[in-house]
């Protein structure tokens, strides 16, 4: 019989200034926690989300303990959820979630977004203005967010969110590191923990910005497949924005000013934008391709700045190629051309693992990890089986 991973003690209470809502996975104790003038409820499903994966990677059995129930809905669903990802990873196990379950509807009626003022969730929020009650900023995605840090970027979006009548709601939680302590790759979790938010914050609607386009629908966390399947009897989660590229993002942000002089798009700081990490450089070349400009980034001073972009992923290759339509689109020859010269390399960059794969037997890829040891084979689980490239 499989082994269990139990969700046991999971309450809410008030503390220091939070509303903490925490509870345990077997030994170690999970906590989200708000500022005590918001309210959080009674869920588990935040807990299942944490746990869904470590779960699925070694094959155990999720219960949870019998004083909480878990929406008899989304319990329902919840293998397809684990169908999806074993289809990405096909050493993920299907595991069963043993539950007392509750169809009860909540009746909430507030209305939120994730929102971390990037591109993605910029954009849902001036396509949801008018639905939009709160704006959901969740502590786990910046780099270099020390206490004082994240306290003046809270104080900032606090504010900004106020001024479109909305309230912001920051979320901390130690869930990433119990994710990361158990080497489960972060662009995987993310967007379970994300998805599963709804009911604990007391949301009638809730919206996920898309990261991907329709077309490019490549494994990921947050996914346009995964993401609406966590809704609830009380909760709908809806993944937004998977129809525009994220150019086309940019270009509706440039006509509100305010939101634009907003943005907060950087890899290397958690309230300023530093002009120079590739997703800074990303939205800096959409800005100057379109002419437009906005305060909270600096204009495009030298077009050296554009080997910040060049695709190291798929996913980074699809940005590459989302500036160059636009590059074709206003006719700038010149950034046109550097950019397509960074997307030919990057596919003929993956013609090697091709060649070695099919002619060589792998013999390459072995040496390479053997000598580099790239940062994701030291994961446990990850988007896809790491001897996937083996077949």
């Amino acid at each position: 019989m499989n082994e269990k991973l139990i969700i046991t003690n999971i309450h809410v209470k008030t503390e220091n200034g939070f509303n903490v809502l925490s509870g345990f996975l077997g030994n170690d104790y999970i906590y989200f926690r708000v500022p005590k003038e918001f309210q959080l409820h009674l869920s588990v499903e935040w807990f299942i989300s944490v746990a869904l994966l470590e779960a699925m990677a070694t094959n155990r059995i999720i219960e949870v303990d019998s004083h909480t129930c878990v929406s008899a809905q989304l319990l329902e669903k919840l293998q397809e959820v684990q169908a999806v990802f074993s289809c990405w990873n096909p050493d993920l196990y299907l595991v069963e979630i043993q539950a007392k379950t509750s169809t009860k509807d909540s009746n909430f009626s507030a209305v939120g977004s994730f929102f971390s003022a990037g591109v993605d969730s910029s954009h849902t929020l001036i396509r949801h203005m008018d639905d939009i009650s709160h704006l959901i900023m969740l502590r786990v995605f910046d780099m270099g967010d020390d206490q004082k840090s994240w306290n003046e970027h809270v104080s900032v979006q606090a504010a900004f969110a106020s001024s479109l009548g909305k309230t912001l709601v920051p979320v901390e939680t130690n869930a990433r590191d119990w994710l990361d302590d158990k080497k489960i790759a972060w662009g995987f979790a993310h967007g379970l923990l994300l998805s599963a938010a709804g009911a604990a914050l007391g949301l009638k609607r809730l919206y996920i910005a898309s990261s991907h386009t329709y077309d490019y629908l490549l494994p990921w966390g947050s996914h346009a497949l995964t993401d609406p399947i966590w809704s609830t009897e009380s909760t709908k989660v809806i993944h937004d924005g998977a129809a525009h590229r994220r150019t086309e993002k940019t270009r509706n942000i440039l006509q509100y000013p305010d939101i634009a002089n907003n943005l907060k798009v950087c890899w290397n700081n958690i309230h300023r934008n530093c002009g120079t990490c590739s997703k800074c450089v990303r939205s800096m070349t959409a800005i100057y391709l379109l002419g437009g400009s906005a305060k909270s980034l600096p204009p495009l001073g030298s077009f050296k700045l554009l080997r910040a972009i060049r695709a190291k992923t798929d996913s980074t290759a699809t940005s590459l190629e989302d500036l160059i339509f636009l590059a074709k689109e206003v006719n700038n020859e010149r950034v046109l051309n550097i950019l397509k010269a960074y997307y030919r390399k990057y596919q003929i960059s993956k013609l090697w693992p091709m060649i070695d794969r099919v002619l060589l037997g792998g013999v390459f890829r072995r040496l390479y990890r053997r000598i580099k040891k790239p940062r994701w084979l030291t994961l446990r689980v990850t988007l896809r089986s790491p001897s996937r490239g083996d077949i």
